[in-house]
């Protein structure tokens, strides 16, 4: 009976800390992810890519041209630019419930690229519990951290830190500046975003956010594919139509041969 219930002891030992164990494996990849988005730059989709299988449960990842990324419906669409995840996964104490990929083009001020984390916890809470970042006040509702700006007209370009990152101070032309956000959403949620922003080339933006490329090629090639629907809807209405333009066309012609034909019996 003893040595039963020592196996019992045993066996249930090794369960719970393989269970332990299993759950520290998890919490070691959503950290190296998100330890990597602070940095907000390409880091973060090679984790993706390097835990994508573990990652895969808390929500679907896509994967195109060797570029892992959490994919939304429109980047450019308020309504359709989020997606909340399967399960929630834990940061610092904070929980992580989705992620937001908002794009915003101005006319005189350059594009706006933000990519981040939806959690809900308060805004105030959420700076607490992340304190390995050195948050400085931005307004009353966000924080900002990392602040970095890109010369271009620099021989060679490179990041500096940026002192000027405060509330409607845009970059100038021929800059490019990025940083990190925490903002309120509700009284208990806020979000923590990377932005990139300025004028942006191509290039450059390629180099922070490698899934940008791959998402341009998505909207370019649906925007074709509706293009091609609309030119076969345009000639199927014409070819439908061909044949009343015709019975036009030979009414319009009888009614012709008809008022000769009266001319013809007057005179």
């Amino acid at each position: 009976m003893l040595l039963k219930q020592i196996s019992m002891l045993l066996c249930a030992s090794f369960i719970s800390c393989m269970a332990f164990a299993h759950s520290k494996i998890n919490t070691n990849d959503t950290n190296n992810i998100m330890d990597a988005f602070l940095e907000c730059d390409n880091q973060f989709f090679e984790k993706l890519a390097k835990y994508k299988k573990p990652f895969s449960k808390y929500v679907t990842l896509t994967t195109d041209n060797d570029v892992t990324y959490i994919p939304v419906e429109s980047i450019k669409d308020t309504n359709r630019n989020k997606v909340m995840f399967k399960k929630p996964f834990k940061y610092h104490g904070l929980t992580i419930t989705g992620y937001q990929n908002i794009y915003i083009s101005t006319s005189s001020s350059g594009e706006f690229y933000y990519w981040g984390f939806i959690i809900d916890n308060n805004l105030e809470d959420a700076k607490k519990a992340l304190n390995n970042v050195n948050w400085l006040q931005f307004n009353f509702e966000i924080y900002t951290a990392n602040a970095k700006m890109l010369d271009l007209n620099s021989k060679p370009p490179v990041w500096q830190d940026n002192p000027h990152s405060i509330d409607m101070a845009f970059p100038r032309r021929k800059t490019i500046e990025k940083a990190l956000y925490l903002e309120t959403i509700t009284e208990e949620q806020s979000r923590l975003t990377c932005s990139i922003q300025g004028d942006l080339n191509k290039e450059v933006l390629y180099a922070t956010r490698p899934d940008i490329k791959s998402i341009e090629a998505k909207i370019k090639t649906e925007i074709d594919e509706k293009l091609k629907a609309i030119e076969l809807l345009q000639v199927q209405q014409e070819q439908d139509n061909q044949p009343n333009e015709l019975q036009t066309i030979s009414e319009n012609t009888s009614d012709l041969s008809e008022i000769g034909k009266k001319q013809e019996d007057e005179n």
